[in-house]
């Protein structure tokens, strides 16, 4: 999507989040709309490399078998988001992005491989 577009989905949080900040007198020395979007990218691919995750126990595909192809398909759509961002209007493209996405699918796998490891 556009950087406008972009940008006008994600006030939308930051507003609620200041207006919050203002009624518990809370004074945010961060740019909220930056962490609320940096965010969004993190929480999307932790989704993903969840359902992925899923997917493949649901399919009874090893943990060794399927972290591979997790790994592999988290970051080529990582790479693959970016890419179409260098073409979007007001947007950019940045490899701290990618490392960004890829760190929140492998935070969900780690999460579902602990919690599989616990219920043994």
């Amino acid at each position: 999507m556009p950087g406008d577009e972009s940008m006008r989905m994600s006030g939308i949080i930051t507003t609620f989040l200041n207006t919050i900040g203002d009624a518990l007198s809370i004074t945010f020395n961060w740019d909220v709309e930056r962490v609320v979007r940096k965010l969004g990218h993190f929480f999307e691919f932790a989704f993903l490399g969840w359902l992925l995750c899923r997917t493949y126990d649901e399919f009874h595909i090893g943990h060794r078998t399927s972290t591979g192809y997790i790994f592999f398909l988290c970051l080529f759509v990582a790479v693959v988001d970016e890419y179409i961002q260098f073409f979007s209007p007001g947007r950019t493209s940045l490899v701290k992005d990618i490392l960004l996405d890829f760190s929140g699918a492998f935070c969900a796998w780690l999460s579902v491989r602990f919690w599989d490891w616990a219920k043994i």
